[in-house]
């Protein structure tokens, strides 16, 4: 009887386990996929001190325009 119990036992915190580390696989690739759309939104966000100083000088001559 006891040792019944112990398969019993043993079995279901296997299949806990095994449910769990699918559980952990599965985070780890959406996990993944954000951190490459992060690294995409980065990447655009970027701006370079050559596109500063055009807007700079973009929004100085538009103000000059206005009045």
């Amino acid at each position: 009887m006891m040792t019944d119990i112990n398969a019993i036992m043993i079995v279901l915190l296997s299949v806990t386990i095994i449910c769990l580390l699918f559980i952990m696989y599965v985070m780890y690739v959406r996990i993944q996929q954000l951190l490459t759309e992060v690294n995409a939104l980065a990447g655009r966000m970027e701006i370079t001190g050559s596109e500063l100083e055009q807007l700079t000088r973009n929004v100085e001559d538009y103000k000059r325009m206005r009045g």
